[in-house]
C-alpha cells in the first residue's frame, strides 16, 4: 500500500476512536494547542503500527518484544528510549493530532471502565487487512492495567465478540494448566465492539516451562464434552461447509470446496477425538508461569474440532519462523505433525492424515476470510497454503 493510502487508513481509524473530534489530522507540531493532544505514530507513518500519546512517556512500556514483531531489538530499544525520555515530542517528525469534541471518546470510555488516571497506547496492527485494533492501558508508572481489542467492520467485531464468548466459556471449564486473561468489559460502543481485559503477568524468569506445551493443551482439548465421532458428523465440519461458502472469491472457493469434498469423500467417515482448541497456540500467545501456561487472544476458539489442531498448529508456526515457508519446511512439518499426532495423541495413520488435511483446511479457509473485502484480498497464503492442502488432500487413500 502507498504512503496515501496508509494515512488514510490511520486517520479513519482515528475517527473511529474521536468520533466527535473537532480536529484529527497529521502534523509536524512540535506542541499541542489546548485541548488538543499529539500522538506518536511509531515505527513511522509510512509504517503505522503504534499511536502513543507524547504526554504519557510510561507508555513506552508497549513497545516490548512481545508486541512489536516486525521491529529488531535494537529499534524496539531505540523507539522506547525516545518516547520515554520525550524525544517524540522534540523531534519534528510527523504525529497524529487530535481536538477532541464535548462527546465521549473511546478513550474516555476506556478510562472510565479501569477507574484511574492511564496512559492508553493504541496499536493499529497490519494495515493491509486491518479490522481491528489493540489498545494497552497503563498506569502513570508503566504497569499495564488491562489490554483491550475494538473491532472496526463486521469482521473484526465479530471477532471481538467470539473472543468475548470464548474467554466466558473457557473461564467455566475450571483448567489447572491454563491461565486465560479475566474479562473486565465487553460490549459495543458507536458502532464498535470493544472487549477489555485483565493482562498476564508472566515471571521475569520462568524455567518451568520450554518447548511445546503439550499437557496444557491436552487439559484444553478434553475440558469440556470431549467425544469420539465421524469426522463429517463433527460441528467442525459444519463450520467449515458453511465458510467455504461465503468465500467471495470463484477461484478460492473453488478450490477449498474441492478439498473440502475430497476430505468428505475419503476420511469422512474416520472417527476422531473431537474436544477444544485455542485456535492460534504460539509460542507469543502465550508464556510460561511455572508450570502452567498463561494465554492469550482467544478469538479462533472452537470446541467439537478434530484433537491434535492445536499441536500441529503450534508447531506450523515454529517452522515457519524458526526455518522458512519453503516446501522443505512443509515436508518436514507434515512428517513431525504425523509422529505428533500419533505418538502424542495416539492416533493410527489414517486419522493423523485426516487431522493434517482437516487443519490444513481450517487455516487456508480462515486466511482467505480474514483478508476478504480488504487491500490484502489477492495475497496469496505464504507455506501451508492452498498448494499444500491440494498436495495432502490428493495424497489421502481412497476408501
Amino acid at each position: 500500500m502507498g504512503r496515501a493510502s496508509e494515512s488514510a487508513l490511520l486517520l479513519d481509524t482515528a475517527r473511529a476512536i474521536w468520533p466527535d473530534a473537532v480536529r484529527i489530522d497529521l502534523t509536524r507540531a512540535m506542541r499541542a494547542d489546548p485541548g488538543q493532544r499529539l500522538y506518536a505514530v511509531l515505527p513511522h507513518v509510512r509504517s503505522p503500527h503504534w499511536l502513543l500519546p507524547t504526554d504519557a512517556p510510561s507508555t513506552a512500556v508497549a513497545l516490548g518484544a512481545g508486541e512489536s514483531r516486525g521491529l529488531t531489538s535494537a529499534g524496539r530499544r531505540l523507539l522506547a528510549l525516545a518516547h520515554t525520555s520525550g524525544l517524540t515530542r522534540l523531534v519534528p517528525v510527523p504525529r497524529l493530532r487530535v481536538e477532541p469534541g464535548e462527546a465521549e471518546s473511546l478513550i474516555t470510555v476506556l478510562e472510565g471502565v479501569v477507574g484511574r488516571e492511564t496512559g492508553i497506547a493504541i496499536r493499529i496492527g497490519n494495515w493491509t487487512h486491518a479490522r481491528s485494533f489493540v489498545v494497552r492501558v497503563l498506569d502513570r508508572r508503566g504497569t499495564t492495567v488491562a489490554f483491550g481489542k475494538v473491532g472496526i467492520d463486521a469482521h473484526g467485531r465479530a471477532a471481538v465478540h467470539a473472543e468475548s464468548a470464548a474467554l466466558e466459556r473457557v473461564s467455566r471449564f475450571g483448567l489447572q494448566e491454563v491461565v486465560l486473561p479475566g474479562l473486565l468489559h465487553q460490549g459495543s460502543w458507536h458502532g464498535l465492539e470493544m472487549l477489555l481485559v485483565s493482562p498476564l503477568v508472566a515471571p521475569a524468569r520462568s524455567s518451568s516451562g520450554v518447548g511445546m506445551p503439550l499437557t496444557a493443551m491436552a487439559e484444553l482439548a478434553h475440558a469440556d464434552s470431549p467425544r469420539v465421532d465421524r469426522l463429517a458428523d463433527s460441528r467442525w465440519m459444519d463450520s467449515v461447509r458453511q465458510r467455504v461458502g461465503e468465500v467471495d472469491d470463484a477461484g478460492r472457493r473453488s478450490r477449498l470446496g474441492a478439498s473440502l469434498h475430497t476430505l468428505e469423500a475419503r476420511a469422512g467417515d474416520v472417527s476422531l477425538p473431537l474436544g477444544c482448541w485455542h485456535g492460534d497456540w504460539t509460542a507469543w500467545n502465550m508464556a510460561w508461569d511455572g508450570g502452567r501456561v498463561l494465554l492469550w487472544d482467544w478469538e479462533h476458539f472452537a470446541e467439537d474440532v478434530p484433537v491434535g489442531f492445536d499441536q500441529i498448529h503450534y508447531l506450523a508456526q515454529q517452522l515457519r519462523v524458526e526455518s522458512g515457508v519453503g516446501r522443505a519446511e512443509e515436508q518436514a512439518w507434515q512428517a513431525q505433525a504425523a509422529a505428533l499426532l500419533s505418538g502424542e495423541i495416539g492416533l493410527g495413520r489414517a486419522q493423523a492424515d485426516a487431522v493434517a488435511v482437516a487443519y490444513l483446511l481450517e487455516v487456508n479457509l480462515r486466511f482467505v476470510l480474514d483478508r476478504q473485502a480488504t487491500p490484502a484480498s489477492a495475497t496469496e497464503r505464504s507455506g501451508w497454503g492452498l498448494d499444500l492442502l491440494a498436495r495432502a488432500t490428493e495424497a489421502l487413500p481412497v476408501p
